[in-house]
C-alpha cells in the first residue's frame, strides 16, 4: 500500500487512490476542475486528480500504529470523509 503508481494521471499510493475513489463515489463528484483550490493542490488538475493528490497528502501525514507501516484503510477513509466535509461547512 505504500508503493506509488500512476492512477488517473497522478502518482499516488494505492491507499490514496482507494480513499479518493470512496469520496468520488460517495459524493458523486464529476471530473470537473473546481476542487483543486479548496484541496490546496495544483490548479491544473481535474477534481478526481486533485482528490487523489489530497488523499496522498493525508496518507503521507498518517501516523502508523505498528512496526509494519501498514495503513488502517477504514480509519483513513473515515478521516478523509470528515476532512472533506469540513472543507465545505
Amino acid at each position: 500500500m505504500l508503493d506509488k503508481f500512476i492512477f488517473d494521471g497522478v502518482v499516488v499510493s494505492e491507499a490514496a487512490d482507494i480513499m479518493a475513489q470512496h469520496i468520488i463515489h460517495e459524493f458523486e463528484i464529476p471530473r470537473l476542475d473546481r476542487l483543486a483550490s479548496r484541496l490546496k493542490v495544483k490548479g491544473c488538475l481535474n477534481d478526481h486528480q486533485a482528490l487523489r493528490l489530497w488523499a496522498q497528502r493525508l496518507c503521507d501525514n498518517y501516523t502508523f500504529n505498528d512496526d509494519f507501516n501498514t495503513y488502517d484503510l477504514e480509519e483513513l477513509i473515515q478521516a478523509a470523509r470528515y476532512k472533506f466535509l469540513n472543507l465545505f461547512s
